[in-house]
């Protein structure tokens, strides 16, 4: 049901009946029905569909209030020529808004970027993101969400260049950036009310048990998406990926379906490390600092 807004989803004599929802432009609300339902929408939204009846069957959904967000987007710069850099993330440290960065080209191995993309003058993608909106910059000394879009463009470009251009080096210049594209879901910018559609999971130490299950306690409603537990442990593409996959199991489980079941991976954890985390666990206990702790 495509062009929507998800308003509640309906919990009634302990299942999930279905799921209202109202056109984008407005107008009367309508419920739609089925007979499983995967919510994969981001926690901040997700949690404001759940209504009282829903979280009283399941108090792990009530856990997810005190899951928090934050703004960490950004802005793709199109480039003319190929700019790899690194074969991997750039990180910015001494970068007033904490940029990061990735050179795209260079990891689509079997696509030809300037070829297969837009009009054949961009060689590469520069996609940078700011995760510190609340810091002056070095242009305009006003914090992200202060500045206009384009302000943050320039902004960022400057940090950009600042942080890979060396004495001898340059890396970036402005002759070789064609163009750029930055996050829709970021808007207001410069005005008195910024907002951001699509923030990022944060989850500092001790925060876990906030974090749901794939399958609820409802027997027809499962959660998708980088908040909920799963082994990758971390808001990223493969952790939403690895719920997906836990949520799909866990509905066909519950249609005594005889379906093949999504495959899982655990993250390789290196066994001689196993002795140390063992030794700190102990240490914990005993109210004593980390081995490695210089503090």
């Amino acid at each position: 049901v495509l062009g929507t807004q998800v308003r509640e989803v309906v919990h009634e004599g302990g299942r999930v009946t279905g799921v209202r929802v109202r056109a984008r432009e407005g107008g009367e609300e309508r419920t739609v029905t089925a007979d499983h339902y995967v919510s994969a929408l981001p926690v901040e939204h997700a949690r404001a569909t759940w209504g009282r009846a829903l979280r009283a069957a399941d108090p792990q959904l009530s856990r997810c209030d005190a899951l928090r967000t934050d703004w960490m987007t950004g802005v793709m710069f199109y480039l003319r020529t190929p700019t790899p850099v690194v074969h991997g993330h750039i990180n910015c440290l001494d970068s007033p808004w904490a940029v990061t960065a990735v050179g795209q080209a260079q990891f689509w191995d079997e696509r030809d970027f300037a070829r297969d993309y837009g009009d054949g003058q961009a060689h590469d993608c520069l996609s940078a993101i700011v995760s510190e909106w609340d810091k002056p910059g070095i242009l305009y000394g006003k914090t992200a969400r202060e500045c206009t879009r384009e302000e943050v463009v320039a902004e960022l470009w400057a940090q950009l260049k600042d942080g890979l251009n060396d004495p001898g080096r340059t890396t970036l210049t402005d002759g070789d950036r064609l163009g750029w594209f930055m996050d829709p879901a970021v808007t207001g910018l410069g005005g008195p009310d910024p907002q951001n559609r699509e923030q990022l999971l944060i989850h500092p130490t001790g925060t876990l048990y906030n974090r749901p299950s794939a399958r609820t306690a409802v027997p027809n409603f499962f959660l998708a998406g980088d908040y909920v537990r799963t082994d990758v442990d971390l808001a990223t593409m493969e952790g939403a990926n690895e719920s997906a996959r836990r949520a799909v199991n866990a509905l066909l489980d519950a249609d005594n379906s005889d379906a093949e079941r999504c495959r899982l991976w655990e993250l390789f954890r290196p066994p001689e490390l196993e002795p140390l985390k063992r030794l700190d666990e102990v240490r914990y206990r005993l109210g004593l600092p980390n081995t490695f702790d210089l503090g």
